[in-house]
């Protein structure tokens, strides 16, 4: 493995970035993923229909509730 910087060594031990995204991902984006918190590089967002839209069927509208999971 080429020589990486502190914080992307640190989110390695963590477990925040894999061993094949150190060896083929260049420095810089592995400082983002390492930023940002976890292997799938950001937070994970589902948005949840609420109300009289709760029951019906199809996607989510653009202004229904966000549920954000860590």
């Amino acid at each position: 493995m080429p020589k990486h910087s502190k914080a992307v060594e640190k989110a390695f031990k963590e477990g925040k970035i894999t061993k094949k995204q150190m060896d083929k991902l260049p420095e810089k984006l592995l400082e983002g993923i390492a930023k940002k918190g976890d292997k799938k590089g950001g937070v994970k967002e589902k948005h949840k229909k609420m109300g009289k839209e709760a029951h019906k069927r199809g996607r989510p509208k653009a202004g229904s509730k966000v549920k954000v999971e860590e």
